[in-house]
């Protein structure tokens, strides 16, 4: 089996190369990394480290890799012959891939073969995204094909995947953890799906909220409680007591939410929390709280890991003090080198608080006012 992967970064090698190498596929990686692809196709796979108590390295064969700059009739052969399509690119590039996967996909059509189509970006309904970016391309006839033919299948993925240079090669530095969630509704019905460790679920709307107000609020908590008391990395934070108390409560705050909504049960759920603080406690690990703080803007949105848990608390009826103080400090965010940091200052300074607030968060009454004594109690 052949598997067309989008993006050899971290989560694309460490992650999704890996489960479907452990499901027999052979991986064709597209990227436009000159170097990876060199060292990808040099050595015909590549090194993950699994940073646990036994150090453990897997080496994932069967690897080739292209260039989609420079080697799109390769690009568009590879697709046609495809069991399944993958990406991990990040969700703001989803866009600049998607006229090459239209391309190729148009092509593949032609020879009346479907396709799962699993887009594994950290932003919800990824698959979906992908598939309004591919369509905006398509004529209506066009499009009318890829309805037939195109499934696109919606994801939850986790894990901490970084990377380091050793020896001149790029290596994924990953967690033992991982999690790889897929619609079951939204799969090719002609096609056999049974793919080891990969949890295939009716509904994923839980599951993707568990991500987001659980695993990604808390690594977003520690990142800006830990910059306010000047620490540099998330592993160096978590071990301050009075941070992690803090956002451990923000979590079982949050886990409130899953059991009224869901009847997810508190004691898997308390479990589940204390799996995540342990994750991001991993002191083997190191990562830099300027990367898990970046764009703040887009991470206090109405509809991301900070402000939707409270707002959706707040509608049960529920306590939500710990999230209030996280969502204060990341209003305290600062890094000259952020973009999106350094617009979130200007913003404060220029508009005051509580108007930018408004703007970023759209909290108004008393989240608000809540939101605003915490950030000045925090100075």
């Amino acid at each position: 089996m052949k598997a067309v992967h989008f993006g050899a970064g971290n989560i694309g090698r460490g992650l999704i190369g890996q489960i479907l190498h452990q499901n027999g596929f052979d991986l064709c990686f597209i990227d436009t990394n000159p170097e990876l692809i060199h060292q990808l196709n040099q050595d015909k796979g590549y090194t993950i480290e699994i940073i646990d108590e036994m150090n453990r390295s897997d080496f994932i064969d069967h690897v080739v890799a292209l260039n989609s700059l420079s080697e799109l009739e390769e690009v568009i052969t590879a697709t046609k012959n495809a069991d399944i399509l993958t990406t991990s690119v990040g969700a703001i590039n989803l866009v600049k891939i998607a006229p090459i996967i239209a391309q190729a996909l148009s092509k593949r059509f032609e020879q009346k073969h479907s396709i799962n189509i699993v887009a594994n970006e950290n932003v919800i309904n990824a698959s979906d995204v992908l598939k309004k970016e591919i369509y905006s391309l398509l004529s209506e006839k066009e499009q009318e094909n890829f309805d037939e033919y195109a499934y696109f299948v919606n994801t939850a993925i986790d894990r901490q995947s970084l990377g380091k240079v050793l020896g001149g090669k790029m290596i994924s530095v990953v967690e033992p953890y991982y999690e790889w969630i897929m619609d079951r509704q939204q799969l090719d019905p002609t096609t056999s799906f049974d793919m080891k460790n990969v949890n295939l679920v009716d509904d994923m709307e839980p599951y993707i909220e568990r991500k987001l107000y659980i695993v990604n609020a808390a690594h977003a908590a520690v990142a800006y409680l830990g910059a306010l008391k000047g620490y540099k990395t998330i592993q160096e934070a978590i071990q301050n007591m009075e941070i992690f108390n803090l956002v451990k409560q923000f979590l079982m705050e949050n886990i409130e939410y899953f059991v009224q909504k869901y009847h997810f049960s508190r004691e898997e759920l308390t479990s589940f929390v204390e799996k995540t603080l342990n994750r991001h406690g991993n002191q083997k690990l190191s990562d830099e709280i300027t990367r898990v703080g970046s764009s703040p803007i887009r991470k206090l949105g109405p509809n991301d890991r900070l402000i939707a848990p409270i707002v959706k608390l707040d509608s049960y009826h529920l306590p939500y003090d710990a999230g209030i103080k996280v969502i204060a400090a990341g209003y305290h965010y600062r890094n000259l080198a952020d973009p999106e940091a350094e617009q979130l200052r200007r913003m404060i300074v220029n508009d005051g608080l509580k108007a930018t607030i408004k703007k970023i968060s759209r909290l108004e009454g008393k989240l608000l006012n809540e939101v605003v004594a915490a950030y000045e109690s925090q100075i």
